[in-house]
Order: C-alpha cells, then structure tokens, then sequence
C-alpha cells in the first residue's frame, strides 16, 4: 500500500489506512485522472446539448451504466440508476416500493398493511427509512419485521425470513456484507426463497460490490444498492441501484424533473433510467467511477477477491496466539467462510475510541470505533452497551506487511494494557 503523505520522523510512523469500509483509499491514479480530464477538457452537462462535448459525457455515463450492469451479472444497462450514494439508493427502492403499494391498497379500498421484513444486521440507511415509513400516519399503515442474527456469527438464517413472508409482504431487505462484523450472508438462498414467495428483495451491497462477485439473475436480486466510493473505488457522491427489469412499475421515483430528454412533455417520462434520474448527473464523479470500474476489471474481480481472502487467512492466522493478543476478541466469524475483510474488536479493559485513539497516535493505523450506524446489529452481538467496537476494513491496495503492522500493534496494546500498574 501507497503510505498516506507525512512529516515522518521517529515519533511519527507512517499513516496506514484501514478504514475502506467507510470508503476506500487510496484510489487508482486513473480515477483521480479521468475526473481531472473532464473537469478541465469537458465540462458539460450530458444531455443538454449536442454539440461534441455534450455527447462525450453522455458516453461516459452510458458506458459506466454498461459496465456497472456487465460486473453485476445483468444484460440491462438501463436499469442502472445512478444516485447519491447506497443511503440514496436504499431509500429510493424502500420508500418507491411502500409508497406504491400504499396507493395500490387505496385504491383497492384494503386496510392491509404494507409488510417488510429487515435484519437486525441492516444498517441505519434500512432501519431509518423504515422508521421513518411506520411513523408516517398517511395511507396504509407499514409493518416491518426484524430478522435477528446469530450473536456470534452474525449470519441471518433464511428459513426464518422464510417463516416471516406474509400475503401482504411487500419486500425482503438484507445486507449482503455487515459493516460491522464482516458477516456475509447466504443472499443467493435468501434470493431463491423470496422468488418462490413471489416477494422481490432488496440487497444493501455497501461493503461487497466491487469487492467479490456478484450475479443478480443467479442469486435472484431483484434489486442492488451500492455505493461508487467503496470498492468500486469510484469519489464519494457516487452509487447507485440496480432494478430488476419491469419492477420499475412497482416503484414510485423520489423526484421528478427535467431529465434533458422529451422536454415538451411537463410531466415526468416513465423511461429507463430517465424515469429515477431527474436533473444534470454529477458527471464529474461518474467518470471517475469509470476508471475505477475499468481498473476492476483490468485487475479482475476474482483476483482482487483472492487477494482480500489471503489478508484475511493472515490475519486471522496471526490472531490465533492467544498469548499476544490478552484482553482483546474479535467479533464476527473466525474464518474467511461467510465473511468479508471488515474485522471489529473489543478490548476488556479499553473503550473502542481509546483503542482506536492508541492504534493511531502510537502506530499510525487508522480505524473506526463506535456503532458504524448499524445499532441493532452491535446489540445483536452484544457491544452496544460498552460503546461498540473498533474497526478495521481491509482495501485492494493493502498487503501482508500491513496486515502485520496490525497485529504487531495489536499485540503491543494487549501487552501494555495487561502489564502490572
């Protein structure tokens, strides 16, 4: 790994970056190039216009569409909407889909409920919009019910969400890979239940797309939330959601407005993707996400998945030693079987931000301590009462001497923390 710039001098060690769950760094040089290029030799809004400038952005945005659907196993690059971020595109599918099926129960004149099925896995991107959706006393009244893990594992078990499906189920929501154990979940089983219960389910690929392969048709997604900045390794403003062609109907858009396209029109075009994406697009970010979509594939993504599953086996390994390592355990899985790169620790006698605090100003490491906006599934594991965990989340560019760097930090800290006052 790329060292982060720094003063360095004998008290301060270089800086390693282990917080690529929150966004990864450092990005290929051709992403920050590409955005450099149309920044300054482009510039021009995609769509508004058709004079040559115009017309490249377009390309770029289609062709990043293309690649998007092309890694995500889909044969339809139209039904790649591109968002804000996962958050975004989260809340466009839950609130699209409830909305729709609020107005369809009115017009019905039924009082059934509009039922959703979560894990105490998901993220505050779920679990705040669902909230949100069962405090709002307009329309049909929402329900949703929460999946608990494995308090160990953190793994969800599909016949579970099986047994919860209802008639007036409306969507199955899980996140693939957890941002705060680095639990995978069983999606493709999970996926083949609710295609049988003819209920479409919504996957939070926030810390798995671009990191390990995924095929929507294979595993039944019917639609994929993700986020640019992470291991796509695209610039923050970035992501998207990937819709299973003809589930649009199901789904009411967030905004509406002009779209560049059938501008005699004074109301909202029903046409993929236009139909989700109103206004200019941050074209700039998008070209950036190309580059770091063409790196992917240059590198491919069972070799970068491979080289992820090595770091983990090595510092999994390391961590086995319980001498070194007094006082501290890791949550989550303690094998690369169901898991990604996103390690969570606790200290017996440390507070997640104090650990986090030492691995920084003693060793130059960067973490995460807290919830990880993701309070159910901390409580789930047992740390929401003691101030969460800290995190470390592993990143393409990372490399077996970084992952032992770690664990010679780690076992430091276990050694002073367990030392006679």
């Amino acid at each position: 790994m790329t060292p982060m710039p720094t003063n360095q001098t004998s008290k301060t060690p270089r800086r390693l970056y282990l917080d690529n769950a929150a966004t990864s760094f450092p990005k290929p040089p051709s992403v920050h190039e590409q955005m450099a290029h149309y920044a300054t030799r482009l510039g021009a809004s995609p769509g508004r216009g058709s004079y040559k400038e115009t017309l490249e952005g377009g390309r770029i945005i289609a062709n990043c569409r293309r690649d998007i659907a092309s890694l995500f196993g889909s044969s339809h690059p139209e039904q790649i909407i591109f968002t804000l971020n996962a958050s975004d595109a989260l809340n466009l599918a839950i609130n699209g889909i409830a909305h729709h099926q609020r107005a369809a129960r009115a017009i019905a004149g039924s009082d059934a409920p509009v039922h959703i099925i979560a894990t105490s896995m998901d993220h505050n991107s779920v679990l705040r919009p669902l909230n949100a959706l069962t405090a709002d006393p307009v329309g049909a009244k929402i329900e949703w019910a929460c999946i608990n893990a494995d308090p160990i594992t953190g793994l969800i078990n599909p016949a579970q969400i099986r047994d919860a499906i209802r008639p007036e189920t409306a969507l199955v929501i899980t996140t693939h890979g957890s941002n705060v154990s680095g639990t995978l979940q069983p999606i493709a089983e999970i996926g083949a239940i609710c295609k049988q219960a003819g209920v479409p389910m919504l996957v939070d690929a926030a810390q798995t797309a671009g990191r390990i392969p995924i095929d929507t048709e294979s595993a039944n997604i019917d639609l994929l939330a993700f986020p640019g900045h992470k291991h796509l390794m695209g610039p923050l403003g970035t992501g998207g959601l990937l819709i299973r062609k003809g589930l649009e109907a199901q789904i009411d858009p967030a905004r509406v407005g002009g779209t560049g396209t059938r501008s005699e029109l004074d109301i909202h075009p029903g046409t993929m993707p236009e139909r989700y994406e109103p206004g200019s697009h941050n074209t700039l970010g998008i070209a950036g996400l190309a580059a770091g979509l063409n790196w992917i594939n240059e590198k491919g993504i069972d070799a970068l998945w491979a080289h992820e599953r090595t770091l983990m086996q090595r510092l999994l390994d390391g961590l086995k030693n319980a001498t070194r390592f007094q006082g501290l355990s890791l949550i989550g899985p303690e094998t690369i079987t169901n898991r990604i790169g996103v390690f969570s620790f606790t200290h017996e006698s440390l507070h997640p931000a104090d650990l986090a605090a030492i691995l920084e100003t003693e060793f130059g490491i960067l973490s995460r301590a807290g919830i990880h906006c993701a309070p159910r599934a901390h409580t789930t594991l047992g740390t929401i009462d003691t101030g969460g965990s800290t995190r470390i989340s592993l990143g393409p560019f990372n490399t077996t001497e970084d992952i032992d760097a770690l664990l010679a930090a780690l076992s430091a800290i276990c050694a002073d923390s367990s030392a006679p006052a």
